[in-house]
């Protein structure tokens, strides 16, 4: 089988004022090769934006599989 990237996004739960339980933050064609360290920094990007604090991030990973 052959498999080839299609496409990555990530979702960030930010936690904030009015929404307790976090509010999603979704961004999508994130690279394929977007480091933990990078996730983190766009966490703490967005909590300088916003009164939000960063929680967690999911990553998902698209790939197309063909047979040989």
């Amino acid at each position: 089988m052959n498999r080839t990237f299609k496409t990555a996004k990530v979702q960030l739960l930010m936690v904030g004022e009015g929404h307790d339980t976090g509010i999603n933050r979704s961004f999508s064609h994130v690279d394929e090769n977007a480091t933990d360290d990078q996730i983190q920094k766009l966490g703490a990007l967005l909590e300088t934006i916003t009164s939000d604090k960063f929680e967690n991030a999911t990553v998902t990973s698209s790939y197309r599989v063909d047979k040989k």
